[in-house]
């Protein structure tokens, strides 16, 4: 005979049934308030064109992503609405994360099916729980994304709807096995907002990743029309680029910090209502870890060049050798690499085991930079 697995109750009697069998609303007035978190996610299948569309900002609806998301958060606020016996809570937390599912790759599904997961984080400081809230985030946006794509692709699938953590209350912690590492980023996420120390903690510079390559390989066009793709989707981008040589301005001849650079200043600033930039002369190449470091306010940073850095990287290369090295792109392939981004006439003749992306196709080679940052 075959032994369930056991539950996870810690009682066995239905809550919101009373001894009569009549549905009613759990009586929490004498429940200890604790600080409370739920992390759901779910996911949306589509066809590869409708995920490209979305991705590209092509749907006639508008942005496609950035409604999923505020709806999302809106209807965690609207759960008690929907959900009979659900109580109204005052909730402290509310995030929704989406990023797209790969059809190969670090994120891709065994059937190679393509779409978007979606990570709902709630929070609240109460006296019951807010797993329903995390879930029907979860749920609209997915629906949110099926209503602005039906048009051109009614086939799609809302799928995994499920809980993956909650934290709080009488029971405690709860964690789905297996769950991702995304569900305990987004749990910690919220300690920390709820964190009376949190303003007191430094803050953590941003994920980098550089695109590699020898001379010609076409990084900079590469790198351009990704950060363009990334802030697209609503990601805060950062950029740093290896000048490779000396002596280089940040302003054009004739500005006043290209004036008080000309006059000996060894250290120029500039402040405006919304921007400052800086540099100042070395004795030697100013450390790449010490610039990252402040790289607090974005969520990735983009490294163009740093071919020795040991980041994770992107090697970018086109079929031929570059003018000056006569060495391929290729050879730059390492450890740290998540992807090769190359022309038709060097994929086909490519033969290591990583994604391959067209140099041309930023949202493909985006999608790689976005499954980095969701480990």
């Amino acid at each position: 005979m075959t032994q369930n697995n056991p539950r996870d109750a810690y009682r066995d009697e239905l809550t919101h049934v009373d001894e009569s069998g009549d549905v009613r609303m759990v009586d929490v007035g004498d429940k200890a308030v604790t600080r409370r978190i739920a992390v759901a996610e779910g996911s949306i299948l589509m066809h590869p064109e409708t995920q490209a569309m979305v991705l590209e900002d092509r749907a006639k609806k508008g942005d496609v992503l950035a409604c999923a998301r505020v709806a999302g958060i809106m209807a965690s606020k609207r759960a008690s609405d929907l959900i009979p016996m659900c109580h109204p809570l005052n909730i402290t937390k509310s995030k929704v994360e989406i990023e797209p599912i790969p059809a190969m790759g670090e994120g891709a599904r065994k059937d190679g099916r393509v779409g978007f997961h979606v990570l709902a984080t709630c929070g609240v400081t109460g006296v019951t729980g807010i797993e329903m809230e995390a879930l029907t985030a979860a749920s609209t946006a997915c629906l949110t994304i099926y209503d602005m794509c039906k048009a051109v692709d009614r086939g799609m699938e809302i799928v995994d709807v499920r809980l993956l953590l909650k934290e709080g209350g009488r029971s405690g912690v709860w964690e789905r096995e297996g769950a991702s590492a995304a569900a305990v980023e987004g749990k910690d996420g919220a300690d920390a907002t709820a964190s009376d120390s949190s303003e007191d903690a430094p803050a953590a510079p941003a994920p980098a990743v550089a695109f590699i390559g020898y001379q010609n390989s076409g990084k900079t066009t590469l790198v351009e029309k990704v950060i363009a793709v990334l802030t697209a989707r609503g990601l805060r981008v950062g950029s740093i680029k290896h000048h490779g040589h000396h002596r280089f301005d940040i302003d054009v001849p004739g500005k006043d910090s290209w004036r008080h650079a000309e006059a000996g200043s060894r250290h120029v600033g500039l402040i405006c209502a919304n921007r400052y930039a800086e540099y100042a002369d070395t004795d030697q190449e100013f450390p790449l870890d010490d610039l990252l470091a402040r790289y607090t306010d974005v969520d990735v940073v983009i490294v163009e060049g740093y071919k020795t850095a040991g980041l994770p990287n992107v090697v970018v290369a086109r079929s031929g050798v570059d003018r000056l090295r006569g060495s391929s792109s290729l050879d730059l392939v390492d450890d740290a690499t998540l992807a090769i981004a190359c022309n038709d006439t060097l994929a086909n003749h490519i033969h290591i085991n990583l994604p391959v992306a067209d140099i041309n196709d930023a949202a493909t080679v985006a999608n790689v930079v976005e499954g980095y940052l969701a480990r």
